[in-house]
C-alpha cells in the first residue's frame, strides 16, 4: 500500500518505531564479497566472526543488477532505485568544464535522487557515511560524512597530502581524520606475511606484486581507522562503511587463487595463493571490531553487490578482450543480526533493491513507491511493512543533498581515474576532449541500457540506444543488445532483419549465433535452431546459458530426457542458474512430477525473488499437489511481478471459483491484488 505525499507532512511525524526496534542500524559494505569463498572459510573457522553473525541473525544470497559496475551497483543500493532513476550510469561523465581530458569521475552531484542518509537526515537522525562509491563531494548531511577520495593521497618524503577539498563534512573534521590515514610504507612485513608468505624472498626478484598489495591493504586500513574512530566519538542513528578491498584484491589477485588456472605460472601461484583467503580473513577481524563498538542494541547489516568468480568460471586473466567485471558473479551476500532481526534463519530471493526499504523500515521509517524493491519483512521481527508514501524525493525539507550547481574539482578525482585505467575499468582518457566526452556518453547509454534491459523494460532500453549518434547506432554492441530488446519483444521481424544483417558482418560471432538459434526456436524452427547452438557449444561449451536455450528447444520437442540433461549440464557449470533450476522445474512439470518440479522453481526464486515465471511454475506445481490456497498466494506473487504475464489471472480467477467464489467476489479479489502493486514499482519491473 501507499499513501500520497501532502506538503503538510514533515518527514519526522512518519516515523513509526516497532518494539524490539534497534538503536542504531549499521550498513557494512564489502565490495565483491562471496559466499563460495566465504563458506570454505567459516567451516575451517578462519572468519569466526561472521560465523557467530550468522548463527545470531540470518544470512542468504543478494542478486546484483546488470550490468555489474560498482558506481551503479552501490548507488541503487543506497537509494533503493534503479540507475534510471539515481543517475549514476558508470565510472565517468562528460565533464562541463574545458581543460578537464572531457571527462570526470561519476560524484555526489550526478545522483538525481535521495539516498538513504539524505532520507534520515530529512526525519532528523544523524548519519556516519564513509567511503561510499561516488559519495564525492561530501554531502551536507546531519552528521558526517567521509567521502570515496578522502582514500586518495601520496607521501612525498614523509609527508600526506592533505585531504582533497570537499571529502569530508563537516570540513573541520578533515584534519582530525587525516591522522587516521594509513600510507603504503606503514604496512611492515609483519602484515604483508599473512597475505604473501614468501615475501622476504620474492621482494628480492625484479618483478612482484607486493607493493601492490601494500597499497590495497592501505586503502583498506584507512577506511577502517577512519571509520572507527568516527563510530566511538560521534553521535549516530545509522553508518554505512564501505570496503572496497575484496573487489581490489580480486582484481589483483584472484587468478593465483586455488585451484591453479592453466594460464599462471607455478612460481606465480606459489607466492600469491593466500592473497584472496588473507583478505577475507582481514575483514572478518575488521568487522569484529565494527560489531564490538555497535554494541548490542544496534541491528547490523553486511551486504556485498555482487559476487567473484574463484572457482572454474574465473576468465581467462590474460584476455584483454574481457571487461574486468566478467569476473563477477551475479550473487552477493547479505548477513543480518541485532535487534529487530530474527534469528538463525536463511533468506531467499533478496536483491540489491531490497536493501533501501529494509534499513528504513528496521529505522521506523517507510519505504516509497518509487523503490522498486520489497521489505524484507521475513527476516524482521515486525513483519508488518510500514505503509509506503509516494516518493521521498517529493517531500519538502532539508536532506543535506548537493546543490545542483556544486561541481568536483576534476584535479581531485585525477588518482581515481588512474586506478580505474590500470583496473581496466575504463580506457584512458582521450587527448582529444570533444572525444573523451562522446566516448563517456556512449559507455553511460550503453550500461544505462543494459540495467533497463536486465529490468525487461525493453521499449525503454530501445529508447535509450535511440539516443546515440548514428555511428555509435552502428556499433556491435549496440547492435546487439537492440537485436536482443526485440526477441525478447517477440519482434520477430524486425529481430531477424537486424540479426542477418549482424550475421553478414560478423559471422561467428557467438552471441550472434546464440540469438539466431533463440529467434528460430521461438519460430518453430527447431533444427535450424540446433545448428546455430551447436556451433556455439563446440566453440564455448562451458556457457551456461547455452546449455539452457538448448534445454528449452527439447522441451518444446518434448525430449523430456535431453531437456533434463541440458539443464543439469547447465547446473554442472554453474550450480546458482536460476534458468536451469527453472527449466528443469517446467521439465518435471512436464512429466506430471510436481514435487521435482516445486523443488526447482522454489530454489530459482529462492535465488532470484523476481522470476515471475518461477512463482508461475510453482503455482501450477502446487494446484497439481492439491494445494489450491498455496497456489493462489504464488499467482498473486507472480501477478505483483509481472501484471501482464499471459495466464495468470485466467488460472488464478479458475483456483477462486472452484474455490466457490463469487464473479463479484473474484473481481473484489482481484482489485484488491491489483491495488496492492505500486504503480511506480511496477513500472520498475
Amino acid at each position: 500500500m501507499s499513501r500520497p505525499n501532502d506538503d503538510t507532512i514533515n518527514a519526522p511525524s512518519l516515523r513509526q518505531p516497532f518494539n524490539g526496534a534497534p538503536k542504531r542500524v549499521l550498513l557494512v559494505g564489502w565490495d565483491a564479497a562471496d559466499w563460495q569463498l566465504i563458506n570454505p572459510l567459516i567451516e575451517n573457522g578462519e572468519m569466526p566472526t561472521l560465523a557467530n553473525m550468522l548463527g545470531n541473525g540470518v544470512w542468504g544470497n543478494l542478486a546484483s543488477m546488470q550490468p555489474m559496475l560498482s558506481p551503479m551497483l552501490w548507488n541503487s543500493i543506497a537509494t533503493g532505485k534503479r540507475p534510471d532513476q539515481h543517475g549514476i550510469h558508470g565510472f565517468t561523465e562528460p565533464s562541463p568544464d574545458p581543460g578537464t581530458g572531457g571527462v570526470r569521475l561519476v560524484s555526489s552531484t550526478s545522483r538525481t535522487c535521495k539516498s538513504i542518509w539524505n532520507i534520515l537526515t530529512q526525519a532528523q537522525l544523524r548519519s556516519l557515511v564513509v567511503g561510499w562509491y561516488a559519495s564525492h563531494p561530501a554531502e551536507p548531511i546531519s552528521g558526517v560524512m567521509v567521502s570515496n577520495l578522502f582514500e586518495q593521497f601520496a607521501v612525498n618524503e614523509g609527508i600526506a597530502t592533505p585531504p582533497p577539498a570537499s571529502s569530508v563534512h563537516p570540513a573541520e573534521f578533515a584534519d582530525l581524520l587525516a591522522e587516521f590515514r594509513v600510507s603504503p610504507q606503514e604496512i611492515d612485513v609483519s602484515a604483508i606475511l599473512p597475505f604473501i608468505p614468501s615475501a622476504a624472498e620474492l621482494i628480492k626478484q625484479p618483478k612482484h606484486r607486493i607493493g601492490a598489495l601494500q597499497r590495497l591493504v592501505s586503502q583498506i586500513a584507512t577506511v577502517h581507522a577512519t571509520a572507527t574512530h568516527l563510530l566511538t566519538t560521534q553521535d549516530w542513528d545509522f553508518s554505512a562503511v564501505y570496503y572496497e578491498g575484496i573487489d581490489r584484491f580480486g582484481h589483483e589477485f584472484m587468478e593465483f587463487h586455488p585451484p591453479k588456472m592453466d594460464q599462471v605460472s607455478q612460481e606465480d601461484f606459489q607466492a600469491y595463493q593466500h592473497c584472496m583467503v588473507g583478505v577475507y580473513k582481514f575483514h572478518d577481524m575488521m568487522l569484529q571490531s565494527l560489531l564490538q563498538i555497535a554494541g548490542d542494541d544496534t541491528a547490523v547489516v553486511l551486504i556485498s553487490d555482487h559476487g567473484y568468480y574463484s572457482d572454474h568460471l574465473r576468465p581467462d586473466p590474460h584476455d584483454e578482450h574481457l571487461s574486468p567485471a566478467a569476473w563477477h558473479r551475479p550473487f552477493g551476500v547479505f548477513a543480518a543480526q541485532g535487534p529487530g532481526i530474527t534469528q538463525g534463519s536463511r533468506l531467499y530471493g533478496a536483491s540489491l533493491l531490497d536493501i533501501a526499504p529494509t534499513l528504513l523500515q528496521l529505522m521506523g521509517l517507510p519505504a516509497s513507491a518509487d523503490m522498486p524493491g520489497r521489505v524484507l519483512s521475513e527476516i524482521l521481527t515486525e513483519p508488518n511493512p510500514i505503509d509506503r508514501i509516494m516518493s521521498w524525493d517529493d517531500l519538502p525539507g532539508e536532506s543535506g543533498m548537493h546543490a545542483a550547481e556544486i561541481r568536483t574539482d576534476p584535479t581531485q578525482a585525477r588518482e581515481s581515474l588512474r586506478q580505474l585505467v590500470d583496473l581496466g575499468y575504463i580506457e584512458a582518457p582521450s587527448d582529444d576532449e570533444e572525444k573523451a566526452a562522446r566516448d563517456a556518453t556512449f559507455w553511460n547509454t550503453l550500461n544505462l541500457a543494459q540495467s533497463l534491459y536486465h529490468a525487461a523494460r525493453l521499449p525503454k532500453c530501445i529508447d535509450a540506444l535511440d539516443t546515440l549518434d548514428e555511428h555509435a547506432q552502428a556499433t556491435l554492441p549496440v547492435r546487439l543488445l537492440k537485436a536482443a530488446c526485440l526477441l525478447g519483444m517477440s519482434e520477430h521481424a524486425a529481430a531477424r532483419t537486424m540479426l542477418d544483417a549482424l550475421a553478414q558482418d560478423a559471422p561467428d560471432h557467438l552471441r550472434v549465433r546464440f540469438m539466431l538459434g533463440t529467434l528460430d526456436q521461438a519460430e518453430g524452427n527447431n533444427a535450424s535452431a540446433l545448428e546455430h547452438l551447436t556451433f556455439v557449444e563446440q566453440a564455448s561449451p562451458r556457457l551456461p546459458g547455452l546449455h539452457n536455450k538448448l534445454g528449452t528447444i527439447h522441451l518444446a520437442a518434448k525430449r523430456h530426457d535431453q531437456a533434463r540433461a541440458a539443464f543439469n549440464t547447465a547446473l554442472s557449470i554453474d550450480a546458482d542458474s536460476p534458468s536451469a533450476h527453472l527449466g528443469l522445474a517446467r521439465t518435471h512439470l512436464a512429466r506430471s512430477q510436481p514435487d521435482q518440479a516445486l523443488n526447482h522453481a522454489m530454489h530459482a526464486v529462492e535465488l532470484t525473488h523476481h522470476l515471475p515465471a518461477g512463482h508461475f511454475v510453482i503455482a501450477k506445481a502446487l494446484i497439481l499437489l492439491d494445494r489450491p490456497q498455496d497456489a493462489i498466494q504464488a499467482l498473486r506473487v507472480c501477478i505483483a511481478q509481472a501484471p501482464q504475464m499471459p495466464g495468470a489471472y485466467e488460472l488464478l480467477t479458475k483456483l477462486y471459483r472452484n474455490l466457490g467464489m463469487t464473479q463479484e467476489a473474484i473481481d473484489t479479489a482481484m482489485h484488491k491484488a491489483n491495488a496492492q502493486i505500486p504503480k511506480a514499482a511496477n513500472e520498475q519491473n
